[in-house]
């Protein structure tokens, strides 16, 4: 398989390298608009640089693609993928507003082709322990909260990426950018769709026009309330680079964060113990390499993603609302 990694400054490529490099694909290519990490990583793959998808993608050959890049941009990256039936991964949030998201899906539907986001907390142990907890992902969920703080704007800069402070290029700040893990989760825990959202959104960071505080209150069709808190406040060091703590309540557990682990509180303990400890890792960044191995091994056995450009769609519909309703004060927006 030939594989390319197309504007490749993108801050999480690094995390995708490792697993690229087992998987025994043919990189033919990296492109970096931004002239910042292309050049290194390109060498450490052994394979051209080039200025721009575009030129890679017509002087090269390619079976498959990891698409990153501006969020502005990303529709007409996958729409040049797209054009040429090349499928591909593309990083979220796949655009700057549902809308363009929407576009891109269809675009990608009406061609029939295979393309996957990585929403990694779907490969993560977080769901995968919940499964275990209950023999499925728990039934009818009460309340979540998810508290993903991160660091400084400042760290984007110094990886190459400094269109992230501005949000015409970015589209807002730790929202947009943090928050649309989240969000896809509770809809993933939930099986239901958002109906109303509500948001507060604040910058004392000096991190020009985007958010580095944002709080989301969702409830579900069901009546399920979640709560995202995201921010780019955390002090980041080599050692700790983020805090992620969350706590959920479904009709049968009680879950909470722990230091790697999940905390688990059954209701009704019968024959159990009533209180449990699940091993989970909960640094999310070995979960790109396994999002590589699954995505290689669904689009060359023709299976379907495990998240694709309609989950995209509909958490971009929700984080349209934060905006629109942080804007406003926090006042309710209510989905179709």
């Amino acid at each position: 398989m030939r594989v390319a990694l197309l504007e490749a400054s993108h801050w999480h490529v690094p995390l995708y390298l490792d697993a690229l490099e087992r998987s025994g694909v043919e990189v033919v290519g990296v492109s970096d608009r931004e002239n910042s990490k292309g050049a290194q990583i390109a060498a450490r793959l052994r394979c051209p640089l080039y200025e721009s998808y575009r030129e890679l993608l017509d002087r090269t050959s390619v079976d498959f693609a990891f698409a990153f890049g501006r969020h502005v941009e990303m529709p007409q990256i996958g729409k040049a993928l797209i054009e040429r039936k090349i499928p591909f991964a593309i990083e979220k949030p796949c655009g700057t507003s549902a809308a363009s998201v929407a576009e891109l899906r269809v675009a990608a539907e009406s061609a029939s082709l295979y393309v996957a986001v990585p929403f990694i907390l779907r490969v993560g142990d977080l769901v995968r322990a919940m499964r275990d907890a209950e023999g499925a992902l728990p039934t009818r969920i009460h309340h979540a909260s998810f508290r993903f703080v991160v660091g400084p704007p400042s760290r984007y800069v110094q990886s190459g990426a400094a269109w992230m402070l501005d949000p015409a290029q970015s589209g807002g700040g730790c929202t947009i950018n943090v928050a649309t893990h989240f969000v896809d989760l509770l809809r993933l825990v939930t099986g239901q769709e958002i109906k109303t959202v509500s948001a507060t959104m604040s910058s004392r960071d000096r991190a020009g026009g985007i958010e580095d505080f944002s709080v989301i209150v969702m409830t579900a069709a069901d009546g399920a309330v979640g709560v995202i808190e995201t921010g780019y406040t955390f002090p980041s060091d080599k050692v700790e680079q983020r805090e992620f703590s969350f706590a959920l309540s479904s009709d049968a557990n009680y879950y909470r964060s722990g230091h790697d682990a999940l905390l688990v509180t059954r209701r009704a303990a019968r024959d159990e113990a009533r209180a449990a400890t699940i091993p989970v890792g909960l640094d999310t960044d070995p979960y790109y390499g396994v999002f590589v191995e699954r995505v290689l091994a669904e689009a060359k056995s023709g299976g379907r993603p495990i998240a694709g450009l309609r989950e995209a769609e509909e958490v971009m519909r929700v984080l349209d609302a934060a905006y629109a309703s942080a804007r406003v004060g926090g006042a309710v927006q209510t989905l179709n």
